[in-house]
């Protein structure tokens, strides 16, 4: 009671942000699924070195705070928020490879944006539907590339990488023909994210019809009740065969691929050229040629050209100048 005795006023909590109904419900559902399976991963898998705190719980945590993080009120605001949720859950459901995942948020919160923003503009506008059912037309052309040859863009793509060693060029020369150190060159930078790994290679030797098989390491096996790899868990091979040789060069060309990253690119031919720089230093050219298979051109053919430049100085860093 106050002073003056009328009644006290009731006490009204401040009013802050808090998570509605929808909000909850689907953070319930995400937490109980990744303790689920973190549970049962400690119950059967204990002490493996690939644990489910990596594969499950960090998309986990990173989705709820994604659906706590703000209302659901705009709609590009929700969009971002479930294509993140579907891009985390696709690791743990649909097997996706994290590098996948990073490869293919950018566009798809860039096309869910656009679509969603495009919409929302023309219904603030007043427009109809005809105006409305461009979007539809104009993503159906987008989405053609690959599938129709008049949609289709060139996809061969040619990288190289050179380095100077201090190594003559019968160093060289005897290098090209011995097996490569992937056995103790590590991938490092963008290599490292989680594409295939190569393990170790059989060489005949350098001479034409020689042929090269590079081995790579098959995907970690996943706890239970997370979808296998999509890669598999079996190792791979890429097979490849000398078709030209001469005393500072040698071309190969690919006999078969049986590895992860031919659903990506088809590699055509290998080409190592050296020449002498003086002083016992060779420069050594490693040059890659390969069809994208991944569409849009616009976007990951400029992906494919990075990540296969790299790889082409991968292949200089493991040449075993020792031998």
């Amino acid at each position: 009671m106050t002073g003056t005795g009328g009644p006290e006023p009731e006490f009204v909590p401040e009013q802050g942000h808090r998570p509605n109904r929808q909000q909850w419900v689907l953070a319930a559902i995400v937490l109980a699924f990744a303790v689920a399976v973190i549970v049962r991963k400690i119950l059967q898998d204990t002490g493996q070195d690939q644990t489910a705190a990596f594969y499950v719980g960090i998309p986990a945590v990173l989705a709820i705070v994604v659906v706590l993080s703000a209302p659901w009120g705009s709609a590009i605001g929700t969009t971002v928020k479930v294509v993140t949720v579907c891009l985390l859950l696709s690791m743990i459901v649909l097997g996706e490879g994290f590098i996948c995942v990073i490869f293919a948020a950018p566009i798809f919160y860039g096309v869910a944006i656009v679509v969603v923003g495009f919409v929302s503009y023309v219904r603030r506008q007043g427009g109809n539907k005809l105006q409305i059912s461009v979007l539809p037309v104009l993503v159906l052309v987008m989405a053609s590339e690959g599938v129709l040859p008049m949609t289709t863009f060139p996809s061969d793509s040619t990288v190289s990488a050179t380095r100077v060693f201090d190594a003559s060029s019968a160093q060289v020369n005897s290098a090209v023909g011995s097996p490569l150190r992937f056995h103790e060159v590590a991938p490092s930078g963008i290599l490292s994210w989680g594409f295939p790994e190569p393990q170790h290679e059989d060489v005949q030797g350098s001479q034409v019809g020689d042929r090269r098989v590079v081995e790579f390491a098959g995907a970690h096996h996943r706890p239970a009740m997370m979808s296998t790899h999509h890669w598999g868990e079996q190792s791979s091979a890429l097979t490849l065969e000398v078709t030209e040789r001469t005393t500072t060069s040698v071309r190969m060309q690919v006999v078969s691929d049986t590895t992860p990253l031919a659903t990506w690119l088809t590699w055509k031919t290998i080409d190592v050229g050296w020449a002498e720089q003086g002083d016992g230093r060779t420069a050594v050219t490693w040059t890659l040629n390969f069809d994208r298979q991944l569409a849009p051109a616009w976007y990951f053919g400029p992906i494919e050209t990075f990540v296969a430049e790299r790889a082409a100085e991968y292949l200089l860093d493991s040449l075993d100048l020792q031998a």
